[in-house]
Order: C-alpha cells, then sequence, then structure tokens
C-alpha cells in the first residue's frame, strides 16, 4: 500500500500538463532591455487542467496579450515563471489528479504609461496655464 500512494503521489506531481508562452505582436514584448522601460512589474496568471492534465492537452498563454490586459504598452526583459505553488498541489491532491491548477508569473520592466483605451477620460485633467 506504501509503494501504491507513493507512486499516485509521483504521477499528481508530475502531471502532464504544458502551457505554451506565444506572442500576438499586438504590442512590443521582448527578452532584450530597452531604456525607456524603467518600472518593474509583476503579471501573474492561472491556467486550469482537468483529468490528470489530459483536458485540455495544452494552454496557449499570449504574452502581449496578458500585458495588455494588464494595461501596459509593452514590456522588456520578460521574465516567465511557470509554478506549481503548495496550495495548487494540495487542491490536485484532493481532488485526485481531476483538477489540476498551474499558476504563472510575468515580470520584466515597462515604461510605466497605460494604453489610451485604459484610461479613464473622466480623471484626466488638462494642464491649465
Amino acid at each position: 500500500m506504501k509503494n501504491l500512494s507513493s507512486l499516485f503521489l509521483l504521477v499528481m506531481v508530475a502531471s502532464c500538463t504544458t502551457i505554451h508562452f506565444r506572442s500576438n505582436n499586438t504590442i512590443p514584448v521582448t527578452f532584450d532591455g530597452n531604456p525607456k522601460h524603467q518600472k518593474e512589474v509583476s503579471i501573474t496568471g492561472k491556467r486550469d487542467f482537468y483529468f490528470w492534465g489530459v483536458e485540455p492537452e495544452e494552454h496557449e498563454v499570449f504574452v502581449d496579450e496578458e500585458v495588455r490586459k494588464a494595461g501596459y504598452d509593452g514590456m522588456s526583459k520578460l521574465i516567465i515563471y511557470e509554478q506549481k505553488n503548495p496550495q495548487d498541489i494540495l487542491i490536485s491532491f484532493l481532488t485526485l489528479g481531476i483538477y489540476l491548477p498551474r499558476g504563472f508569473t510575468i515580470t520584466g520592466y515597462t515604461s510605466g504609461q497605460m494604453l489610451p483605451e485604459d484610461l479613464d477620460m473622466d480623471t484626466v485633467t488638462p494642464n491649465k496655464k
């Protein structure tokens, strides 16, 4: 029974989940530095897998869309972390692998400027001279 429990735990931790990180080139995201980008930001996300990672077989995350959803006009010095935190592992264990949440964090530098469509025009006041 001990061997069976160990095997089950190993299968739970080493599930077949795959997240592919891609770009649509809608806004500039790069692994290189940009001297205009001085503000460090982190964007977190999560994708859900089911039935031991079989459904869906893989997820696609478009990095530029995630940066855009966060309201930034671009990102440089991009670093992507995919993690299984203890809470996600516990949930996977308690559901016997039927539900497998997987998180990711995108960090990098931006200019700190928000996209024009994200600015609330009611809060923007013109300069008075």
